[in-house]
């Protein structure tokens, strides 16, 4: 009787392996599709879509010059930034700020950094409290091979939340 048990302990374990075996052989297993990772590239226009990713334009030599470019180029806002939250101004913390760029045709290229805007707390400033508001310092860029050549002034852009958009509805 406790053969018996034991071959069908076995049967069971080596039917339920065989399922997931065969379950991830046949890619059943449903992974997402649309990661929120930044940089390069953007989102796709429809749900329904599928095949491979675009090919990144910038080579990693490229984005690592684009990204030294863009660190360079933002340490006076970075210092701006800084004043603003030490005088107890609203700032945008361009400490955490995520980084993007979208290629915008031959040899050129616009790179985002977008922070959420905060307002220094009076007992304790340096620490802030969210505005609700995100902006992005934007910096447009002609490249050629890897020296980067910033084509305009820096400037702010206000970013729109999905909560005020679903609000103009």
């Amino acid at each position: 009787m406790t053969d018996q048990r034991g071959a069908c302990r076995i049967f069971a374990i080596a039917l339920l392996l065989t399922s997931f075996l065969v379950a991830a052989s046949a890619n059943a297993i449903e992974v997402k599709k649309e990661l929120n990772v930044g940089g390069g590239g953007a989102p796709s226009g429809g749900g329904g879509q599928s095949g491979p990713a675009p090919k990144n334009p910038l080579n990693q030599a490229q984005q690592k010059a684009l990204f030294d470019a863009v660190a360079g180029d933002s340490d006076q806002f970075l210092a701006q930034e800084s004043e603003k939250k030490s005088s107890g101004q609203p700032y945008v913390d361009l400490e955490k700020a995520a980084f993007s760029y979208m290629p915008k045709g031959s040899g050129a290229v616009e790179a985002k950094l977008t922070g959420s805007e905060y307002k220094p707390k009076k007992s304790d400033p340096t620490k802030g409290t969210p505005t609700g508001k995100k902006k992005s310092l934007v910096f447009d860029y002609k490249y050629e091979g890897t020296k980067f050549t910033s084509s305009e002034p820096p400037k702010w852009e206000d970013v729109d939340s999905g909560s005020d958009k679903a609000a103009k509805k």
